[in-house]
């Protein structure tokens, strides 16, 4: 992996030096910075896909991988298409959505956003690219194991453009009507986590309980994948928060330093409550379940405050979303991986924080002057009232079009995004992938039961016995006819 970073180091800085003049707006360190960066998002997603598979049951580990990565390839389509030009055309004149300018990316290599005023258009339409492309693959661990793939496609690409676009274009765009009131979300706090938690909320409701649930505990599967996602996750926010400076920058220093202040510290206070509340040893689960609460919650304000004060945006919202997590609970939401839990509560918490302890000493660097904003803490009363209105606007919007668009999905003839009660017992590995994550897997208790074998085909074996790797019992298996 490090050699991949360095290698590719080495290229983006050769080719930002030949693509540069003395004339040109471009500036060669900040190609290679934001080329590096995008490497690193996009190692989130994967990361997101082994993240949350070890969270899940077994018999649908794979199903979620594939469904993270489907909804990273849609929202690929969608952003070449129009979804970049929607979000981020700098010639249009609404405050609410851009136009098709840049449709089919036309003309991203001669340009400048001026949002992004050193790097090509095109570097910076691949950069956000990889934050749009990740945000749906967040919202659906919310159904992992009831939610079907092609209607998951079709609910990504309408939702990507009716609900992601828009709000990207309020917060990060420069005639955006969040940007204009000064909104402070730097790197996605409410664009990106608010957005996927409450999406994931709705499709929750919506979906309906799992046909066992509340019958039984659900147990994760595999921590070892979920150590192995943390730690890619965490590894590419470097890229998620540093890289929105969009320059190699003071900025891109604080705000990739406060990402892993503010990992370490969330992910210490949740092993902690884990210890002192649910009576566990020093759960790894638990620390990385912080980890990525932290990271959410100083999404929004890395680039503007102080990196000593990540340590709150890594303490607090990570006592917050654990007692989140267990009103959910609570209130009966079937909300499988905690989405609303950790990514709502936990981006719009870290929004308010932002209010709270954004400072002009940050967020003066590179900016216009008198055009920066700052909290509490720098005695700019007006900015949590502001925050909580963009945690409002995100909030509204995003809940009324999920709800709308599921509606939508589910009308569409054999689209229904809920899966049968006999995909969802067997599970969606078998039922939807027809492939395992491992060599076989017992998937049904009837008399004669049926397996997933090493090369991924169904088989049948008339035995009610677990099969094992180290032998144990001899069962004949015969193709699934």
């Amino acid at each position: 992996m490090l050699k991949f970073i360095a290698v590719l180091s080495l290229v983006s800085v050769a080719f930002a030096q030949n693509s540069t003049t003395p004339e040109s707006p471009l500036v060669s360190g900040d190609i290679s910075w934001i080329l590096i960066s995008s490497a690193l998002v996009f190692i989130q997603i994967p990361g997101l896909g082994l993240y949350y598979s070890g969270l899940t049951e077994s018999k649908n580990s794979l199903s979620v991988l594939l469904s993270v990565m489907l909804a990273a390839a849609v929202v690929t389509m969608q952003w070449v298409l129009f979804g970049y030009s929607l979000a981020f055309s700098d010639t249009s004149s609404s405050n609410f959505i851009g136009n098709f300018q840049y449709a089919a990316l036309l003309n991203t290599l001669e340009v400048v956003n001026p949002v992004a005023g050193t790097i090509p258009a095109a570097l910076f339409a691949m950069y956000q690219l990889m934050f749009a492309a990740i945000t749906p693959g967040l919202a659906i661990g919310a159904v992992a194991g009831r939610m079907r793939l092609m209607p998951m496609m079709i609910f990504v690409f309408l939702w990507t453009t009716i609900v992601y676009d828009p709000i990207a274009y309020w917060s990060w765009s420069g005639n955006g009507f969040l940007h204009g009131i000064n909104v402070m979300d730097y790197a996605g706090g409410s664009v990106v986590h608010l957005s996927s938690g409450v999406t994931g909320l709705v499709l929750a409701l919506m979906s309906g309980k799992r046909t066992d649930y509340g019958t039984r505990t659900y147990e994760i599967h595999n921590p070892t994948f979920v150590y192995i996602g943390t730690m890619l996750l965490w590894f590419g926010w470097n890229g998620f928060n540093g890289g929105s400076a969009v320059s190699a920058s003071t900025r891109a220093v604080g705000a990739a330093f406060a990402t892993n202040i503010a990992a370490s510290a969330g992910g210490l206070t949740m092993m902690a409550m884990e210890a002192l509340v649910n009576k566990k040893r020093f759960s790894a689960v638990g620390f990385c379940n912080g980890v990525v609460v932290a990271l959410v919650a100083i999404t929004p304000g890395s680039g503007f405050v102080q990196p000593g004060m990540a340590i709150l945006f890594g303490i607090l919202p990570a006592i917050t979303c654990f007692y989140a997590v267990k009103l959910v609970h609570y209130f009966k939401v079937d909300d499988v991986l905690e989405v609303s839990a950790g990514h709502g509560v936990g981006g719009a918490f870290g929004m308010l924080l932002t209010g709270l302890f954004a400072q002009h000493q940050v967020t003066d660097i590179g900016a216009t002057p008198g055009s920066s904003t700052a909290g509490w803490v720098d005695r700019v009363w007006i900015q949590v009232p502001v925050q909580l209105a963009g945690i409002g606007a995100v909030l509204l919007w995003t809940a009324g079009w999920t709800a709308i668009i599921i509606f939508a999905v589910n009308l569409i003839p054999g689209m229904k995004m809920r899966c049968h009660k006999e995909a969802e017992e067997m599970g969606l590995d078998a039922f939807e992938v027809g492939e395992a994550s491992y060599p076989y897997i017992p998937v049904a208790s009837s008399e004669t039961d049926s397996i997933i074998g090493r090369s991924g085909s169904m088989v049948k074996v008339t035995s009610q016995e677990t099969l094992s790797d180290e032998g144990g019992i001899e069962v004949v298996c015969s193709p699934r006819p």
